[in-house]
C-alpha cells in the first residue's frame, strides 16, 4: 500500500476519519516534539505543548491551507504553543536552574555534551521568540520564508530578529567565557 500524501490524510480526516490524523500524528510526533522541547527545554512541558499543537491543529484543521506544506503549519502552531506555555510558567531562579539540571536523566547526559548543556542554557536566556528563531534557523535549518510563515512576520522581520537574537546570544557566551569558532 502506499503511503498517503499529507492532503489526502487532511481530506479523509475532514470527512470524519479520526485515524487518518492518527497517522499525521505519527508522521510528525518527533519533530513537533522537538520544537517544543527545544523552546522549553522540559520534556513534561514539551510534552504539554506538542499534545496541545496537535489538538488545536486537529481543531483548526479545515483553516488549513494547501498552498502551504502542513508540516509548516503545524510546525508554526508547535512553536506559538510552546511559546506561549513558557510565557506562562514564571522563570526558573538560579537554584531552581541548578536542581532542573541535576535533575536529568542519564540518557540527556549521554546525548548532550558538556558544550551543547553550556549552549542550550545560554539559549534559555533569550527571550521565547528570540530563542524560537535561532532553532528554527540553526537547529532546525528552515529556510528565510519558512521561518516567516511559521513565527508570522515577514521575511525581512525575520532576518532583523535572527540578527538581533545572534547578537544577544554573543553577548550571554562572552558573559559565561563561552567561545564559538566562527
Amino acid at each position: 500500500m502506499n503511503e498517503q500524501t499529507d492532503d489526502q490524510l487532511i481530506e479523509r480526516t475532514l470527512q470524519g476519519e479520526r485515524m487518518a490524523f492518527g497517522q499525521l500524528v505519527q508522521r510528525y510526533q518527533t519533530a513537533v516534539y522537538s520544537v517544543a522541547y527545544n523552546v522549553l527545554k522540559s520534556t513534561a512541558d514539551a510534552e504539554d505543548a506538542a499534545q496541545s499543537a496537535f489538538l488545536k491543529a486537529y481543531e483548526n484543521l479545515d483553516r488549513y491551507k494547501p498552498d502551504y506544506k502542513f508540516f509548516s503549519w503545524l510546525y508554526r502552531i508547535a512553536v506559538n504553543e510552546s511559546i506561549n506555555l513558557r510565557r506562562k510558567k514564571k522563570p526558573l531562579t538560579g537554584v531552581e536552574h541548578a536542581q532542573a539540571v541535576e535533575q536529568r536523566t542519564a540518557d540527556d547526559l549521554t546525548v548532550e555534551n558538556e558544550m551543547e548543556d553550556r549552549i542550550g542554557e545560554a539559549l534559555m536566556e533569550l527571550t521565547p521568540e528570540d530563542r524560537a528563531i535561532i532553532i528554527l534557523r540553526h537547529y532546525q535549518d528552515f529556510p528565510y520564508p519558512d521561518i516567516a510563515y511559521i513565527m508570522d512576520i515577514t521575511e525581512k522581520k525575520v532576518k532583523s530578529r535572527l540578527y538581533t537574537a545572534r547578537q544577544r546570544l554573543r553577548q550571554i557566551f562572552e558573559q559565561r567565557g563561552i567561545r564559538i569558532e566562527a
